[in-house]
Formats: structure tokens, C-alpha cells, sequence
């Protein structure tokens, strides 16, 4: 059992969605929550006294170990205490999922709190603290939607980037129909995920820059297996127009009607933000 362990509102929030699926152990840590797997996080004005005061953690992570998920927004001050809360878990093997607000909406601290946990994550993840950071774009997200209402807006974005990283947990814990996967680089550590179809028109959840290792899952109606004798072609040939990276694919029988497509994109960059690395000077070197 995967364990999802979400930060903030934002995290939280996300966390809830993953709660309607058995295989995951669902944790949270904010402001005013209580209940099972519940951390209360007194409300302090800045994100240094959110890190200074998110103490000793046994009491809720204890128990935990193998595969988590963290789950964090940038904007909050609480993200202030994501690091301290990501130590006391070095004993498991560590993603992070954080989602990036829209930034021409924030100004002042937030903005500048914002940048900050976006950038620190990055270089954790590219010095091995833990094992991959999942970068995530509201905007993006809204962008492969469409209009979304404003009434359960959020809840739209979590569904879909909770659903898509849930189908491919599924798909890493069976065995594929056919596969050409091998295991990702060590370098790139830094990724996003997102949905594609037969025609090989990708939707990535956040704009990835120098991207070098693309996964796809493809979700096939298994009678059309049996019977379209043209879809292996057709998905090789998807695989070849990737030019300078490496693919892998993997094709999986359902019951479905309709066929999905799920894909994993890395890179081992920093993903600088337009005109921000002339002035941040971050080095490119990978540990």
C-alpha cells in the first residue's frame, strides 16, 4: 500500500481524492484538521515559523515506510515546513507531487515563497534527497480541460491529476500485454505526468523543458487487440517520432470501451521559469 501524504490545503486536499481508491493510506498536515492521520499545524503568519515549529513527527509517521507520495503547494506559508516534515521520512522512498498555482495571480511574500519551494524541491530532487519530483500546472491543467465553473473548480483539477497518477500506479503492478520499458536514469529526477491518445497528441500537466525519458501506458480494449491488426504499427511509429528521447512503452488489455493513453515525462534540468535564470544563477550541475 502506497502512502499519500498531503501538506497544506492544497496538498490535503489532493490527498482526499486519492482516499476513494483501497491502495492508498491517506495522511494529512494543516492548519484546523483533525481526525485519523491528522497532524494540527497551529496557524503562524510566516513559512520560517511554520519550519520552526513543525516538530517531532513520530507520532504520525511512525508506522510509515516503502513508497510515499508528498503532496505540497508552494504559495501557502506552510509550505515553509515541508522540509522538516521530508526529513523525518528519509527512511522511505520519497516522490513528491507539487502542484504550481497560477504565479501571474500571487505577489509579495506568497510570490516570493512560491519561487522559492519550487526551485529548493528541484535541487533536493537532483541531489538524490528523494526519489523524483512531480511538477504539476494548474493553468495546464485547466488548459487540457477546458471551462471549468468555478464551483468545484479545484476539485476538477485534483480528479484529473489524481486519477491519471492512480491508473499509472496500476499499470507499474501489472504485467503488460507488451513492454520495452528498462529502468529510468538515475540523473533525471525531475518529471511531470499527462494523457495522450492513439494519435500521439500529448497533454502534459506542466511544460517540461529538455525532457529525456518519456513512458507511455497505453490502456487498449482488449477485443481490439485480438482484432486491429494496424495498432501495433501505429503505436511504434508514435515511439519513433520522439526524436532525441529515449521512449518506452508499455500496452495493457482492459475491459473498457475506450482506449487511454497515460505517459511519464523526465528531465534532469533545473525547469527555470522565463527570464529567471540569468538572475538566479543555479547551478546546472547534476550531483
Amino acid at each position: 500500500m502506497e502512502t499519500i501524504i498531503g501538506l497544506g490545503s492544497a496538498g490535503c486536499n489532493i490527498a482526499d481524492q486519492f482516499a476513494r481508491y483501497p491502495q492508498y493510506e491517506i495522511y494529512k498536515l494543516d492548519a484546523g484538521i483533525y481526525g485519523k492521520n491528522c497532524y494540527y499545524l497551529p496557524e503562524y503568519d510566516t513559512p520560517e515559523e511554520y519550519e520552526a515549529h513543525v516538530g517531532d513527527l513520530t507520532n504520525v509517521f511512525g508506522e510509515i515506510k516503502g513508497d510515499i507520495l508528498f503532496i505540497i503547494g508552494g504559495s501557502g506559508n506552510v509550505s515553509g515546513g515541508a522540509l522538516r516534515a521530508l526529513e523525518q521520512l528519509r527512511h522511505c522512498s520519497i516522490n513528491v507531487l507539487y502542484i504550481e498555482p497560477d504565479i501571474g495571480l500571487l505577489s509579495g511574500d506568497r510570490k516570493l515563497q512560491e519561487r522559492m519551494t519550487y526551485y529548493v524541491l528541484q535541487e533536493y530532487a537532483r541531489s538524490g534527497l528523494f526519489e523524483r519530483l512531480f511538477i504539476v500546472s494548474n493553468p495546464q491543467l485547466e488548459k487540457i480541460l477546458g471551462d471549468v465553473p468555478i464551483v468545484g473548480y479545484n476539485n476538477k483539477l485534483n480528479e484529473l491529476v489524481v486519477s491519471t497518477i492512480h491508473m499509472i500506479n496500476v499499470y507499474n503492478n501489472i504485467e503488460p500485454v507488451v513492454n520495452n520499458f528498462s529502468d529510468f536514469k538515475e540523473q533525471t529526477k525531475i518529471s511531470t505526468i499527462g494523457i495522450s491518445n492513439l494519435e500521439n497528441e500529448k497533454k502534459l500537466f506542466f511544460s517540461l523543458d529538455s525532457v529525456r525519458e518519456m513512458r507511455y501506458y497505453y490502456a487498449i480494449n482488449g477485443k481490439r487487440l485480438e482484432t486491429d491488426g494496424t495498432l501495433m504499427r501505429k503505436i511504434t511509429e508514435n515511439v519513433k517520432n520522439e526524436a532525441n528521447i529515449d521512449v518506452s512503452y508499455g500496452i495493457y488489455a482492459t475491459d473498457y470501451p475506450d482506449d487511454y493513453v497515460y505517459c511519464v515525462a523526465n528531465a534532469s534540468m533545473i525547469q527555470y521559469r522565463e527570464n529567471e535564470k540569468k538572475t538566479l544563477q543555479i547551478d546546472e550541475t547534476v550531483v
